[in-house]
């Protein structure tokens, strides 16, 4: 078997919401509104994003679910749409994580992640093999870290990966190593 095993992608997924809460509670708050390396985010507003992200991985359980339960051609043509539409998705994306990043306050963003990260970790202790093995055609345009097709495990490895690569994006001057 390829990539992490069971117990790797679970302990990656609540790490995620550890470090997650380690930043928010060692940030100076006047470093919040400063702005991110390489995003239009100020850090709050990328802090969103992240859990925003998370959010993203918890959607892919009743989605892939769905999709795999549907002829191929119908997720083909629904990742088709998808991608077809990347140019609003991302204005969308940005706007939303700019607009709640401003009004959510960094505890409420710590009680997000930690709902939706015991959801996900909650399921994914539940559930199969063959479960985790549900896919569906991604828009591959919309992550760098998505593919064409994707399984439920792929999406909760995905999440790290995302967060990774957003909070190297941080500048806050307390960041936990």
């Amino acid at each position: 078997m390829n990539g992490p095993t069971h117990h790797q992608v679970r302990d990656n997924l609540l790490w995620l919401a550890a470090d997650f809460r380690a930043i928010i509670e060692s940030a100076n708050a006047h470093e919040l509104d400063f702005p991110s390396a390489g995003t239009r985010w100020t850090n709050r507003q990328l802090l969103f994003h992240l859990v925003l992200g998370q959010n993203v991985a918890l959607s892919g359980i009743p989605l892939c679910g769905l999709f795999s339960r549907l002829p191929p051609s119908v997720a083909r043509n629904w990742s088709r749409l998808l991608d077809a539409c990347a140019g609003p998705y991302n204005w969308v994306n940005w706007v939303g994580s700019a607009a709640a990043g401003r009004v959510l306050k960094p505890q409420a963003m710590v009680r997000m992640m930690d709902r939706t990260t015991g959801t996900i970790v909650g399921w994914y202790d539940r559930t199969d093999g063959e479960a985790l093995r549900r896919g569906m055609t991604i828009p591959a345009s919309w992550d760098p870290y998505f593919t064409s097709w994707m399984d439920r495990r792929d999406i909760f490895e995905w999440a790290p990966k995302h967060y990774r690569h957003h909070r190297a994006q941080l500048t806050l001057t307390t960041l936990p190593s």
